[in-house]
């Protein structure tokens, strides 16, 4: 297939493209500036797309991965510009030029930082933040516009060599030896590899009908303390975890204004990806040996602070 993947230099959009790429697509990657691309990707320079798309005549499909994420204080508007209005100029780009499919690299975020139960394509969308607001309205506008062309993909937390978010924060403190609160948390995440993610778009691609959406994790989640014991493991280092009451460490997260990040350490959020199982896919690896190799990765690529 000839894909457009936006974001292509970007961490997921990397991952994509990369993975795209080395199957054999013929893969043209958005960037908004000159970058360094995955061998094989072919690069297409579109500047902001909340300002204009590119031309996409002769592309078969989109995956569109670019988008704001992981900033604490954006300017005003930010969130609807780089998540809303650029989804939309791209999607009405690949109407132009009569694109077949377009997948939208969502989030699970639209969901909440916490779910009860276990989340599944059924659950109701509950955005907590800015970020999974713009999101949700980028998903709703792109429906309207694209109809069945449009598969939506809500990848959990991405946990892979190289990944951002609280992943690297936990691995920083593991190599310093730092004492861990957080043996007393009973709780269960969801997370997704990048290559399972884009094995799963590839899939979304040469589906005959794929679904409007997708939930995109791991069938096993894992509970924080589990999470850092793996890590450890893959460091070589101690898990330092000790007990200590979840109740008073949320108090204190939330008096210094890291109430999100509390959720997302201590709360649960288990994931049925049932539309990507009914389409074959399935973890190359076990969660357990995602995490070792993402901890390796840090050791061997991060200087000694």
């Amino acid at each position: 297939m000839r894909v457009f993947v936006s974001g292509a230099s970007g961490y997921v959009g990397g991952g994509i493209s990369r993975h795209l790429a080395a199957r054999g697509h013929i893969v043209l990657g958005g960037i908004r500036r000159p970058a360094k691309l995955p061998e094989g990707v072919k690069p297409c320079l579109t500047g902001d797309l909340a300002d204009h798309a590119p031309d996409l005549t002769g592309i078969d499909a989109v995956v569109h991965a670019a988008g704001l994420a992981h900033t604490r204080t954006p300017p005003p508007g930010a969130w609807n510009r780089n998540n809303l209005l650029a989804s939309e100029n791209l999607a009405k780009a690949a109407l132009a030029a009569g694109v077949k499919r377009f997948v939208l690299i969502s989030s699970i975020g639209v969901l909440g930082r916490a779910v009860e139960g276990i989340a599944s394509e059924a659950t109701p969308s509950t955005p907590a933040d800015d970020y999974a607001r713009s999101k949700l309205a980028a998903e709703v506008r792109l429906r309207a516009l694209l109809g069945e062309r449009l598969c939506v993909l809500r990848p959990a937390a991405i946990i892979d060599p190289g990944c951002p978010g609280n992943t690297p924060l936990l691995l920083k403190l593991l190599r310093r030896h730092v004492p861990l609160p957080f043996a007393s948390i009973h709780n269960a995440r969801s997370f997704i590899a990048l290559d399972d993610l884009a094995r799963l778009v590839e899939l979304v691609l040469l589906a005959k009908a794929p679904p409007p959406l997708v939930l995109a994790a791991h069938p096993e989640p894992i509970s924080t303390p589990d999470l850092i014991r793996a890590l450890a493991e893959g460091m070589g280092v101690a898990p330092n975890l000790f007990p200590f009451p979840p109740a008073l460490l949320g108090l204190a997260a939330r008096a210094v204004g890291r109430e999100a990040m509390w959720q997302s350490l201590a709360g649960s959020f288990a994931v049925a990806p049932r539309a990507a199982l009914a389409l074959g896919w399935k973890p190359a690896e076990s969660l357990a040996e995602t995490l070792r190799a993402t901890a390796w990765y840090y050791v061997t690529t991060t200087k000694t602070p």
